[in-house]
């Protein structure tokens, strides 16, 4: 059961619910409630109890149920003599600090509990102070070793959990549960008979199975057991060496088998004649044989399972993963170089906007050529900021088709009046064209700026989430692997990694496929534990590479229906676009008239818009490319309209673009709500600006996109007719083409259906 709040911000305590019959958390209690008094027999100075208190942090940090594991401190504490009043206090005060955080809906982090973990402690060294000076450093000194006790037991839990699906402990984390393994057998010490130390043979079991796992690991993991071991219980050194030369000898051999293992330990044992200790804590032979006959008991599926689960990576394995690592780095800082470079370019085009009045300065110098040799040039000019409004007004007057008339100050009796007007208005002209000019030229530069700042800041994000990405060639490749080629698959490679925070995998193979999507797809999910979507798919030659991601919250699929006169080809294109990090985009396009040419503009208005999708742009370069580029490759007057639904499979997040498109509509509980965009379409101007749209999307949704072949037809009106054929999801867009059908439409009809589940 949780009860700490560690995780995201966003994340609340969930309630604790109390069910006696619950087997998992009725283990959970008692299991929490005897570690904790086992552990308080671990004792520093014959005082302090750090283990159980660092059992206490651990739970708080890994959100597991602590009542227990209270309890099980307290009564460690009390039933010794002294009672251990100081600990007990330390662990009241921490585990009600904790439910404090915890009823005040607080954001709970790491850093959080372990500075209410050393509040507490800190608060309950007095008590010990009372005793003397001596307890009150070893106070101290326990509460370190109980705070680095606790991270160690709560990266060990988060292992365990980890386990249930990753099915692999990493080197750290077997380090982790080394420690705490350690501390147990601490634990155990008092637990001896006739010369026998259930400590000593399982320290002995232990070493022997990680060795033949591990190697030198094992060999070092079953050191520093014997070390703490001995260094706790005051027990004989020369355990220490009996089982540091048995691991090391068992390393050099233990390819051979069991029996190979198992014998140097005796002949270790043998050398340092401590075989024959009637010391229960030393290396003796009860020890011995208690500790091997165990090991030899073991059957062999058991060990290798448990080598496949700390030991999946070979040599040559690491070494490929290393050398593809060094590799990727190398690439993202080639990658990041680049994209810094091209936004460095960006500033060759950037121009700064100034106030510039060449209009009314070009004027009025226009004018002044015919009034410098006026003798009534005094008078009209007299005040020369009233003159060149009058002169701009007249020349203003004359670029509209207007009459121009004497305005005050010149002269009404101005011989000069028709030369000045026309002056002063070839002037005016030149300088709208030279304005006009130069706002053309920053509209240039400014996209040139924009594409380059965009492209760069494309190539450094490409750079970022190869640098961040997790690459793990772990069992979980080998399960999936197995997995196919059980389903009769030909399996090419295998790849599973994370980048920016999406878990992906990766699966090559060999042309034809066995076996259906949706058999594959039920496959991977068996193999991986976790349901996974295609985000997209690349056939060669001779293979297939599939790029899969973990499923997303919400699901969206869509259904065309088309309709065309039998004696052309439509010009109405559709498209899906599946993008990492949950994303869908869908895209109908309707190309100017009928027949090859119409399509082949549609196809590349939604090839154009998939393609800068891919590409990680952001939206508004997306959006402006799309019609730039349609622009460009168009040699002939030809354009298309784009409607397009990008939804964040996430969170239901939805944006809605419309190059001269006509309405969507959105079907949601029996109603319709039409999304208008008035935009023009692709292909027709530079400037044109799409119409964006965005809303929210629930389960259940329906949106519906029509070409014009369909809504112009329709008398009753689009809304009235989709509601109408409301039903089924996969007939919606037949029955809606039927009903245009009737109607005599002489134009492509398609009807897209999108639905969200």
């Amino acid at each position: 059961m949780n009860m700490y709040n560690t995780g995201m911000e966003n994340k609340q305590p969930r309630k604790i619910k109390r069910s006696w019959i619950d087997t998992s958390e009725t283990v959970t209690v008692i299991g929490g409630f005897l570690l904790a008094l086992l552990l308080s027999r671990v004792r520093i100075h014959g005082a302090h109890m750090p283990f159980a208190l660092g059992l206490l942090l651990a739970c708080a940090l890994s959100e597991v149920e602590a009542y227990a594991v209270v309890g099980g401190i307290a009564l460690g504490a009390v039933i010794d003599t002294p009672p251990q009043w100081h600990t007990m206090l330390a662990a009241i005060l921490f585990f009600g600090a904790v439910r404090v955080v915890v009823w005040s809906k607080r954001h709970a982090s790491v850093k959080l509990y372990l500075l209410l973990f050393a509040a507490s402690c800190t608060a309950s060294l007095p008590v010990a102070a009372l005793t003397g000076w001596i307890e009150l450093l070893y106070g101290i000194i326990a509460s370190v070793l109980a705070a680095a006790f606790g991270v160690c037991a709560h990266r060990a839990m988060r292992s365990v959990r980890k386990f249930s699906i990753e099915r692999y402990f990493n080197d750290t984390e077997q380090t982790m549960c080394v420690l705490v393994i350690g501390v147990l057998l601490l634990a155990l010490s008092e637990l001896e008979l006739f010369g026998w130390s259930a400590s000593v043979s399982i320290l002995l079991l232990a070493t022997e199975l990680y060795v033949s796992v591990r190697g030198l690991f094992g060999a070092a993991a079953g050191t520093l057991w014997a070390s703490l071991f001995v260094l706790y219980t005051g027990g004989d050194p020369l355990s220490i060496g009996v089982v540091a030369i048995g691991a090391l000898s068992s390393t050099a051999v233990r390819r051979e088998g069991k029996p190979f293992i198992v014998l140097p330990f005796f002949c270790a044992a043998l050398l340092f004649q401590t075989i024959l200790s009637e010391s229960a804590s030393a290396v003796n032979l009860q020890n011995l044989l208690f500790g091997s006959l165990l090991y030899l008991l073991i059957p062999k599926d058991w060990i290798a399972q448990l080598k496949a689960w700390t030991d999946a990576y070979s040599q040559t394995e690491r070494s490929m993963k290393t050398a593809i690592a060094q590799i990727e780095y190398g690439a993202s800082n080639e990658l990041m170089r680049m994209g810094k470079l091209l936004s460095s370019f960006s500033g060759m085009f950037r121009t700064a906007l100034q106030e510039d009045d060449a209009v009314k300065r070009w004027t009025m110098q226009g004018a002044l050529t015919v009034c410098r040799g006026c003798s009534a040039k005094d008078v009209c000019w007299k005040d020369a900021y009233a003159m060149q409004d009058a002169v701009v007004q007249i020349a203003d007057d004359a670029a509209q088709g207007r009459t121009a008339k004497v305005i005050d100050p010149i002269d009404p009796d101005c011989g000069r009046f028709r030369d000045l007007c026309a002056a002063a208005l070839l002037s005016y002209q030149q300088a709208q064209n030279r304005n006009a000019v130069c706002e053309r030229v920053k509209e240039q530069t400014g996209l040139i700026d924009r594409q380059f700042v965009g492209a760069g800041e494309t190539l450094c994000g490409y750079a970022s989430r190869m640098r961040e990405r997790d690459r793990e060639t772990d069992p979980m490749c080998s399960r999936i692997r197995t997995a196919l080629k059980e389903a009769g698959v030909r399996v090419v490679s295998v790849d599973r990694y994370r980048s920016d925070g999406t878990e992906t995998v990766s699966v090559c193979v060999l042309r034809p496929l066995a076996i259906k999507r949706v058999q594959l797809l039920e496959t991977l999910h068996i193999a991986c534990g976790f349901r996974l979507r295609i985000v997209e798919s690349e056939i060669e030659r001779d293979t297939v590479t599939m790029l899969f991601e973990r499923d997303s919250i919400l699901h969206a699929s869509m259904r065309v229906s088309q309709m065309c006169d039998a004696q052309t080809v439509s010009g109405d294109a559709t498209g899906e676009c599946r993008l990492l990090g949950g994303h869908v985009c869908f895209a109908l396009s309707d190309g100017m008239g009928r027949g090859k040419s119409a399509r082949e503009e549609s196809e590349a208005a939604i090839d154009l818009l998939f393609r800068l999708y891919h590409a990680g742009m952001r939206r508004e370069l997306i959006y402006e490319n799309v019609n730039r580029m349609l622009l460009a490759r168009n040699d002939t007057e030809m354009y298309a309209t784009l409607d397009a639904v990008s939804i964040d499979l996430n969170t239901g997040e939805a944006e809605l673009l419309k190059y001269g498109a006509p309405p969507s509509f959105l079907l949601r509980n029996g109603k319709v709500k039409p999304i208008f965009g008035q935009a023009l379409p692709c292909g027709i101007l530079a400037e044109a600006k799409p119409s964006v749209i965005r809303l929210k999307l629930k389960p259940n949704d329906r949106l519906v996109l029509c070409s014009d072949g369909v809504q112009d037809v329709l008398r009753e009106g689009p809304e009235n007719a989709i509601r109408s054929v409301s039903g089924a999801y996969e007939a919606m867009g037949d029955r809606l083409l039927a009903l245009a059908k009737k109607e005599g439409s002489a134009d492509d009809m398609t009807v897209m259906v999108i639905r969200v589940a």
